[in-house]
């Protein structure tokens, strides 16, 4: 478990707070918790999981006072306490001026809710009573790397996954591995799995196994169209664009990611006359491989002609959600197709 280290679950403190928006590292430490639980005492009897909004707040303190059998604690997991209206949380900070000493519960909230601000989010949990209440009895957990310095945090994540199974990963097949796979952790505990029973007998990953065993990402194919458009390659950044809505895949989202690596490379382009490529990753929260990518393509844009094109984003913007004289599809291909003119020229 996250936190001070507990050798027995009579170690536990009676309260503990979950919350953040790395889901996979608070999964991890519930198990964690769980698995100590499971050594001691017996789980059909001595655990519950409980959605707050779903059972109530009056269900949640009456399983917090109920009894061990068997055992010398029980385990309450209750999510979502930060959706509890704020007369539930302050019942809920009632039972903790007075909680069962047999009892280890553990309140959950994780954030940011779709199309949140993780930041508001975060700030709105911290200042809630019950947060506070937790913070000064029991211990709060949080499961964020925030956004400077993610990228080396990751690196060490996926570097420790490998260790846990007896392997080490080398520098190259790591960054590979986080270019194809992206920077979710389920995601990249899934490849980590999948590379391990690939290379069994193998005690160091190398790039080549990583590229044999890693399928890339459903977005691989936009990212490399995405980098011929950046790097002004007119033909095969058209042939990649039509194959890409032969596909299946949306012009729209196209067009988003097009945005957002034009943006990006216009921000380093800024900073680079400042900076190096360690303090510019550092600073957009980036991998240096991405950044020295950008510093690349953005030396074939003027920052004139760059801030031209995004005129052009503009423009293009409108027209996708225009009617058109083609079909829907067809006439949003076709605006694509304009906007990369206008960009490789």
């Amino acid at each position: 478990m996250a936190g001070k280290r507990v050798e027995g679950i009579d170690d536990l403190k009676s309260v503990y707070y979950m919350h953040g928006d790395e889901e996979l590292l608070m999964k991890e430490s519930l198990g964690r918790l769980r698995n100590l639980f499971a050594e001691e005492a017996d789980a059909d009897f001595n655990l519950d999981i409980l959605n707050a909004v779903e059972v109530g707040v009056e269900r949640v303190i009456d399983s917090a006072r109920t009894l061990p059998l068997m055992a010398t604690r029980r385990l309450v997991i209750v999510r979502n306490v930060d959706k509890l209206s704020k007369k539930d949380q302050e019942k809920l900070v009632s039972y903790l001026d007075s909680p069962n000493p047999e009892t280890t519960m553990v309140l959950i909230s994780r954030f940011p809710e779709p199309g949140a601000p993780k930041d508001a989010r975060a700030r709105g949990v911290e200042k809630s009573a019950l947060f506070k209440k937790v913070k000064d009895t029991g211990e709060v957990l949080k499961f964020s790397m925030g956004r400077q310095g993610r990228q080396r945090k990751i690196a060490e994540w996926v570097d420790e996954e490998f260790s846990k199974r007896g392997k080490r990963i080398e520098k190259p097949a790591r960054d590979l591995l986080l270019e194809m796979v992206g920077r979710e952790l389920s995601d990249l505990e899934d490849a980590v799995e999948r590379i391990c029973l690939f290379a069994a007998d193998a005690d160091v990953i190398s790039a080549e196994v990583v590229s044999r065993v890693v399928v890339p990402s459903g977005e691989q194919g936009i990212f490399e169209l995405i980098d011929a458009v950046a790097e002004r390659r007119r033909d095969i950044s058209l042939y990649m664009l039509n194959r890409l809505i032969r596909q299946g895949e949306s012009p729209q989202r196209i067009f988003g990611l097009l945005l957002r690596q034009f943006r990006l490379i216009a921000r380093v382009k800024v900073l680079a006359t400042e900076r190096d490529s360690g303090a510019i990753a550092s600073e957009l929260g980036i991998p240096p491989f991405v950044v020295g990518k950008c510093i690349r393509q953005s030396k074939k844009f003027s920052t004139d002609s760059l801030r031209k094109l995004f005129s052009e984003f503009k423009t293009a913007q409108l027209n996708l959600y225009s009617t058109g004289y083609l079909e829907e599809k067809e006439y949003r291909t076709a605006v694509l197709e304009s906007l990369i003119f206008k960009i490789i020229g």
